[in-house]
């Protein structure tokens, strides 16, 4: 469910800065491409980040057990 939530999230601000960027590049504006473009970042950001977040603190994780 957390993922859809990035997906969904991740989508709809690759489609607010895609617009913004091809605007001020004068570039076409692709809306499928760059959402799922941004999309994909997002989900791949936030499994890196939780990722990380688990295998930094090993103390905390073993008290908790």
């Amino acid at each position: 469910m957390r993922y859809l939530t990035v997906i969904f999230w991740g989508f709809i601000w690759g489609e607010v800065i895609g617009y913004i960027g091809g605007q001020l590049e004068l570039m076409t504006y692709k809306p499928l491409e760059i959402g799922i473009v941004a999309a994909i970042v997002c989900v791949v950001v936030a499994t890196f980040t939780y990722l990380m977040a688990d295998k930094s603190t090993p103390a905390a994780n073993e008290a908790n057990k």
